[in-house]
């Protein structure tokens, strides 16, 4: 078959798709490309169930439009080349309605590269470099959940800001897309704040031993060491430190999937940088974390919620439609106000050019990880549940 006539094919599901309700019988099939695999499937699970979750709620409820929602889920590995050809499956193979998901900016560089010809709706829940909001941020048919690079960083650096001590900041960033953009903004408003950064070292995702970046960091004794990585990566440098004696004034990290439990007593009074935490004050917040827990059967962390908003979004703006109809969906997911985990909140321009931005650093906080194996929001002061613990050694 050429080239030519595959495209066409393509374009023709595509175009199915848009049909009335009516024409279609069958389910509502919606991509879901993770890692689930590899050194990012702690933050992909998560995000998948998340998604998961949002689509029983609805199934449980009659589906859409009578139609059951169905789940196409492949595992990406975080990969670029299987992203790739996962994508091409879900959208010529599998012929799917829409996608939801994403996680691992190189993997999804690749992913919506190969996806960007068929212009589907694509609801993405994760990743966050700039080059991703740059080269499909201004595309009608794209849709993004999580932060920025720059939205994360800034938010970082105004936390390190608010805690008088903090004068000097040591980096550990993982070495692709996720990693280096994160390191640059940091770089940049720690700069602009007056905080000199000591250190600024890169490492491959899944790297088992960290020792080295550790004792360098020992050595500087900066006021916080900051890790910009995944959350396979961030359990093992905080257990790392605690087996090494190495543990700096104030470990931060960026959540990525894991839990309070994961990290154990190496967990004791380390911050993560997140977009969301059950105890943060939000209206009506208290009863969906309860009938979440219930439902997961444990606890619901801010990964989950990502993937959970992605999918509510974009079933909320298809109901509004009254029907499958593409171009309706598109435009009621621009204009609608959706009420989630997070509060209230719309998809409007972003700094950078993106067109369709959910959450910003304003949603930001900072979540301490307490040695009786609670944690509480430390920051922002309006958001805050306690006191930051500072030195945390």
């Amino acid at each position: 078959m050429s080239g030519r006539r595959i495209l066409a094919t393509a374009a023709l599901a595509w175009s199915v798709t848009v049909a009335p309700v009516g024409a279609q019988q069958g389910p509502i099939k919606i991509g879901v490309p993770l890692p689930l695999t590899g050194a990012l499937a702690g933050g992909g699970n998560q995000i998948l169930w998340g998604i998961q979750y949002a689509a029983e709620e609805v199934n449980e409820n009659g589906g859409l439009f009578g139609r059951k929602i169905e789940l196409v889920t492949e595992d990406t590995k975080g990969e670029p080349n299987t992203s790739a050809t996962v994508a091409a499956k879900l959208a010529t193979q599998d012929k799917v309605d829409a996608f939801v998901g994403g996680f691992g900016s190189t993997s999804d560089f690749a992913l919506l590269s190969a996806l960007q010809r068929y212009e589907p709706i694509f609801v993405h829940a994760g990743s966050s470099s700039v080059r991703l909001e740059e080269t499909f941020g201004k595309n009608d048919w794209y849709y993004h959940v999580y932060i920025w690079d720059y939205h994360r960083q800034k938010a970082a650096v105004n936390f390190f800001k608010s805690i008088p001590a903090v004068k000097t900041l040591a980096i550990a960033y993982e070495d692709k897309l996720y990693g280096t953009d994160g390191s640059k903004f940091t770089q940049q408003y720690a700069k602009e704040a007056g905080i000199e950064v000591v250190m600024n070292e890169p490492f491959r995702a899944g790297t088992p031993d960290f020792s080295p970046i550790l004792n360098r960091a020992k050595g500087l004794n900066p006021d916080v060491l900051f890790i910009i990585g995944y959350s396979g990566d961030n359990i093992q440098i905080a257990r790392q430190a605690e087996q090494l004696g190495a543990q700096p004034k104030l470990l931060v990290t960026q959540g990525a999937g894991e839990k309070r439990s994961d990290f154990g007593p190496a967990g004791d009074n380390v911050v993560v940088i997140d977009l969301w935490s059950a105890k943060q004050s939000t209206p009506g917040l208290a009863d969906w974390v309860k009938t979440a827990e219930a439902k997961r059967g444990g606890e619901v962390v801010s990964s989950a919620v990502q993937g959970y908003v992605a999918m509510k979004t974009l079933t909320d703006a298809a109901k509004a439609a009254g029907s499958w109809d593409r171009s309706k969906i598109l435009a009621n997911l621009g204009s609608m106000t959706f009420d989630t985990p997070y509060g209230k909140v719309a998809y409007a321009a972003a700094e950078m050019g993106g067109k369709h931005q959910l959450i910003t650093d304003k949603s930001m906080i900072a979540v301490q990880y307490k040695p009786d194996s609670g944690q509480e929001v430390v920051w922002p002061s309006d958001k805050a549940t306690g006191k930051i613990t500072y030195p945390a050694k």
